[in-house]
């Protein structure tokens, strides 16, 4: 069956197979939380690291979890109360990246920064940077859950990187996990986890697999996940990691994707830290068979090697990557540095990339202060500039970006928080989605006003539980032609967590209601058009008794005369699954 939007979701399907809170992005009302236990866990971690070889393979730090360059956060716990089933589930709880969807699971799912296109969102796990070897935007149903220990949704030059980190058990007794579900749209999720050890090294297996009937056609995806970790010599640690992806879709190209890591890693004194990944990816795409004779790629493979070091203090922290590449769709080199301070009140981030690839060079920088003022007032700015390629895989095109915002925010009891944000933000132009870019035109972009206003409160404590409320509105002024960039949203939100019974006994409930509103898709036989409003609704409940963690979620889209994210392609009016997660320590 030939499909009439092939181009446009070809853009999409590219890299099928790649695959705290409120900081930096103070506006935010819904970015989790990390739970004490997490918190003072993650101390512990750090002290433990820095005074004595780890028994486990050590953690790298992660960037901190308070501070200008932060949006999002997820720790274990997180992970655990969520019913998230692939990573785009998490990032459509946090109002920084707008998601772009090709149905919910049968097709892909894309991230886009203010009409920055696939550039302004990328994934990295432990310093291996998942590149969608043949172009395009990464895929976030391709970005697995069941082996992270948690992850962190980090602001960088031009848009967002995710973070994650795989698991590391603490404790000696070995470690797993199973969960199941199944919901409409004919879902069914399986995955199982264990941490164990084998001839006293520290191994893992994970497995996770979804198959629903969709929206266009029925469609599944597997990922299998294996690592194992030896102590070398002088403090010295070795792992090797391999994962695979496959996504089979009736009326979408079938992608298949393994990767192999190798990470050389040692903590060097208090608090620094150093390691080298090494790692190679290869991709293949089955094309459906009406569209056999496309000339676009099948297969294509890359290499990395990354040299990382970090430096951790008690009020700052760094990190400097010298990453360099060879193969398809990735640059040449491409080092990047970050640094992150507190002094007193004033809290400061400031990140820098240089892109080398065989045709052009590109460079970006962003900075970001927060400064905490008395009575509960804070005011903080952000400033960046900078080009990138445009589709990754296609180097002699790119955009340039810039941005600066300005705001305060004022706290009362503890309890009561409102704020806004105001500033210019440019993009030129804004890119399509992926290749080829004959077929997936780019407007001129431009630059306009943005503003961002927000508002919460706890609002009551039944219970010994907490129950807050908030509301957050976002829009663009005129001025520009962007793709994927809605000219206004609005959400409010609810949320309740309860710990209790000696942390036995926990409660997470969460209600999001809003409005996207019309942005510009394209068409690939019409060209560039507007869709319409969409409402939209997303609940999540989550019980946890003891090691069982009982979850039920929901979404409502009022799709009607509205064709959804893409062109030609509606989504869904619900959506809805449950499911339970049983951990064992045995």
């Amino acid at each position: 069956m030939n499909i009439p939007n092939l181009p446009l979701l070809l853009a999409f399907v590219l890299p099928l197979a790649s695959v705290p809170a409120g900081a930096q992005e103070p506006d935010t009302i819904r970015a989790p939380q990390p739970s004490p236990q997490d918190t003072a866990r993650a101390a512990a971690d750090t002290v433990a690291a820095d005074s004595a070889p780890p028994r486990i393979f050590p953690r790298f730090p992660f960037p901190v979890s308070r501070g200008p360059g932060q949006a999002a956060a997820w720790d274990q716990s997180d992970l655990l109360n969520t019913g998230a089933l692939t990573f785009a589930d998490l990032v459509e709880f946090t109002p920084f990246l707008q998601p772009i969807r090709a149905g919910f699971f049968d097709g892909p799912q894309a991230a886009v920064f203010v009409g920055s296109g696939p550039g302004g969102f990328s994934y990295e796990v432990d310093g291996y940077e998942i590149a969608p070897l043949l172009g395009g935007a990464v895929d976030l149903h391709e970005i697995p859950l069941v082996e992270l220990e948690g992850a962190r949704l980090v602001r960088e030059p031009g848009g967002y990187r995710a973070i994650g980190h795989t698991y590391r058990r603490d404790r000696a007794e070995p470690y797993s996990r199973i969960e199941g579900g199944t919901g409409d749209r004919d879902t069914n999720l399986l995955r199982g986890f264990i941490s164990s050890r084998v001839l006293g090294a520290p191994f893992g297996f994970g497995y996770d697999r979804i198959d629903t009937r969709g929206t266009v056609s029925a469609a599944d995806r597997t990922f299998l996940w294996g690592e194992l970790a030896l102590p070398l010599f002088a403090g010295i640690w070795g792992e090797l990691e391999l994962r695979n992806v496959s996504a089979g879709r009736d009326e979408f190209p079938n992608i298949s994707r393994t990767d192999w890591i190798l990470r050389v890693r040692r903590v060097l004194g208090t608090g620094w830290h150093a390691d080298l990944v090494a790692g190679a990816g290869n991709v293949d795409r089955e094309l459906p068979e009406a569209d056999s004779l496309s000339p676009l790629p099948r297969e294509a493979s890359a290499r990395q090697l990354a040299l990382r070091a970090a430096g951790v203090g008690d009020a700052w922290r760094a990190r400097l990557t010298l990453r360099g590449w060879d193969g398809d769709g990735v640059p040449r080199f491409a080092p990047e540095a970050s640094l992150q301070l507190a002094l007193g009140p004033v809290s400061l981030y400031g990140k820098g990339y240089y892109t080398v690839w065989e045709d052009f060079d590109a460079a970006g920088g962003y900075g970001a202060v927060n400064i905490d003022l008395p009575l509960g007032l804070r005011v903080f700015a952000e400033l960046e500039e900078g080009d990138r390629g445009l589709f990754n895989g296609v180097p002699q095109a790119r955009y340039q970006y810039g941005r600066w915002t300005v705001g305060a925010e004022l706290t009362v009891l503890d309890d009561y928080r409102v704020g806004g944000r105001a500033g210019r933000q440019r993009v030129q132009p804004s890119p399509g989605l992926g290749p080829p870019v004959d077929s997936i035109p780019n407007l001129s972009g431009g630059t306009v006003d943005i503003s961002r206003l927000w508002a919460s409160a706890v609002v009551a404590r039944p219970f010994g539980g907490v129950l807050e409320i908030g509301a957050l509105y976002q829009d663009h002024g005129p001025g520009g032609d962007f793709l994927y960039w809605p000219d206004r949203e609005w959400e409010v939100e609810g949320s309740y967590r309860l710990l209790t019974l000696s942390d036995q006994l926990e409660i997470r409930l969460t209600g999001v209601g809003g409005l996207q509103g019309e942005l510009i898709a394209v068409d690939p036989n019409l060209g560039p058009g507007r869709t319409q409003d969409v409402n939209y609704v997303r609940g999540e409940a989550v019980v946890r008794i003891k090691d069982v963690h009982i979850w039920l979620n929901y979404e409502y889209f009022d799709a009607l005369e509205a064709p959804g994210d893409l062109i030609g392609l509606p989504l869904p009016r619900t959506r809805n699954h449950f499911g339970i997660k049983w951990e064992f320590w045995n």
